[in-house]
């Protein structure tokens, strides 16, 4: 036995003797690593491109699966077993999506090569079997270590897993979004149980410290409020992987010892982070955000073509024109950049998607959740495509009676959704509105906020009945509206994709409406 292997093998002897884990181990042989993580997140079913509509994307052609593989080439030519890694949300929220239920998806991360995606609370959108599926079809893993199955008590997927990468054992937990069930379909998470993030870390970080990792890399979608949140609240975590609210990180934000990244939406970016490990810690780190740009990335064939081949059996339903736009149709905040940011705009399409509800279904009011994903349409043919990725929850449309109050209160939660600083609470952005305004004040008492509402036609009476248009997602108490579960005359109308469809096929061109329906403002005494 050389003497090498002997001093090799006595190490070991004595941190097996003496308990050491493997991060003391690596510890003590003090060699310094580089490690490579790529990542995106918020996919939300786009794996075409798409043209930018502000900031520094504005007049961009940004995205699509054929310049996020080429962009994934580039830099295994240098680190041949980085990490591949996916935040969630990547199932629903396009067209493609849902001719798939996703199967188009999980094809594009296969091919891609994906080590692990967590689960977002946009992957129960089609149900929990179509989600077994997908998750059986991938050759990445799918983890989230705070989703419980409740028949079976047991997790639902797998919480971590351990990859050997540059030498070094990685371990990686998955979160899911702990308040998915706020805001889906309850018949799609009936089955879950969607647990504190916290504790779930707390439980596993022992046990994967025992299973060899070196490294804890937790893959969140919990948003960047929550990711930072958790970093304080527990320490061991080297790196936390982000998604859920979209902000394109162009530096690794860090947290005590640890790091946090985010690659924005719908496939806009290609996150990388490289990690020089030394003596079980990390010594030095370096961020960089690709934007899929395709005037700087040339696009991957085998990836065009697969896509090609994925599109190719709905290319008419895809590519179905079903009216014109006269100017940009834009969804407010979609993206976000460095920094958390409150989700508190009015938006422009989903004033418009109210104010059609409102007169298709001849109610008084008009209420919808207000949302962050989907890219604007730009002038000119609107395709079916385009239009079904910026509808919002897909579902019924829903009529519902409700007081000037009720109506209020439900004001009154949207303000508390958007501004409230506890985790647990936020959920959502600012509620959409068509037939009415309002104003508010986010520093006056809970339960005090809405000081002002006014009907756009009509006039306005805390006690007086409204027929209100939503969709089942609201209707079913989404982004904690309780409210309107209380709620009387309830008739369902049919899609709500499709009455929308309808309105936009009979216009000569669509545009949006002015602003000026939510006011933040300092109360009038």
């Amino acid at each position: 036995m050389s003497r090498r292997s002997f001093l090799h093998r006595a190490g070991g002897i004595l941190f097996g003797l003496f308990g050491l884990d493997h991060r003391q181990a690596s510890a003590a042989r003090g060699s310094a690593t580089r490690i490579t993580i790529l990542y995106t997140n918020d996919i939300h079913g786009h794996l075409a491109a798409w043209t930018g509509w502000e900031g520094d994307l504005k007049g961009k052609t940004v995205g699509g699966c054929g310049r996020l593989a080429a962009a994934i080439a580039e830099v295994r030519k240098q680190a041949k077993d980085a990490l591949l890694l996916d935040a969630g949300d990547l199932l629903g929220d396009s067209m493609i999506a849902d001719l798939t239920e996703g199967k188009a998806m999980v094809e594009a991360l296969n091919f891609l090569g994906y080590d692990a995606m967590s689960i977002g609370n946009h992957e129960p959108d089609f149900g929990i079997d179509v989600l077994r599926q997908r998750m059986k079809d991938a050759t990445f893993t799918v983890l989230a270590a705070n989703l419980i199955e409740r028949k079976v008590g047991k997790p639902f997927a797998e919480p971590y897993i351990i990859k050997k990468v540059s030498g070094v054992s990685v371990g990686i937990l998955g979160l899911a979004y702990p308040k998915t069930a706020w805001t889906t379909a309850s018949k799609n998470v009936v089955e879950l149980e969607f647990q504190d993030p916290v504790p779930a870390v707390r439980h596993c970080l022992p046990q994967m410290r025992r299973d060899g990792a070196e490294l804890i890399v937790v893959l969140s979608h919990l948003g960047l409020g929550g990711d930072k949140a958790l970093a304080k609240a527990v320490e061991g975590i080297d790196v936390i992987v982000g998604g859920h609210s979209h902000n394109r990180m162009q530096k690794a934000e860090q947290v005590g010892a640890t790091l946090i990244v985010q690659a924005g939406a719908h496939g806009s970016d290609l996150g990388r982070l490289d990690l020089t490990i030394e003596r079980g810690k990390v010594m030095a780190s370096d961020c960089t955000l690709t934007l899929l740009d395709h005037d700087q990335v040339t696009a991957d064939t085998a990836a065009e073509q697969l896509v090609k081949r994925l599109f190719e059996p709905h290319r008419k339903a895809l590519d179905e024109v079903i009216g014109k736009a006269a100017d940009w149709l834009v969804r407010a905040q979609t993206l976000a950049g460095q920094d958390a940011r409150l989700r508190d705009e009015e938006s422009p399409i989903d004033s418009l998607f109210a104010d059609i509800l409102r007169e298709q279904t001849g109610s008084d009011v008009a209420l919808l959740p207000g949302v962050g994903y989907g890219v604007a349409i730009p002038p000119g043919a609107i395709t079916a495509a385009q239009l079904r990725q910026l509808v919002p929850h897909e579902g019924k449309v829903v009529t519902l009676r409700l007081t000037g109050e009720q109506i209020t209160e439900v004001l009154e939660q949207s303000i508390e959704n958007v501004f409230s600083e506890d985790p647990a609470v936020k959920v959502g952005g600012m509620i959409q509105v068509g037939g009415i305004r309002f104003g508010y004040d986010p520093k006056q008492m809970k339960g005090l906020r809405v000081w002002h509402v006014e009907r756009t036609q009509g006039y306005w009476k805390p006690s007086d009945e409204y027929t209100v248009a939503t969709n089942t997602m609201m209707a079913a108490g989404g982004h904690s509206y309780q409210t309107l579960t209380k709620s009387d005359g309830r008739t369902e109308h049919g899609s709500q994709y499709e009455m929308i469809r309808k309105w936009v096929a009979k216009q000569q061109a669509v545009t949006t409406p002015p602003a000026g329906r939510i006011e933040a403002a300092t109360m009038i005494l």
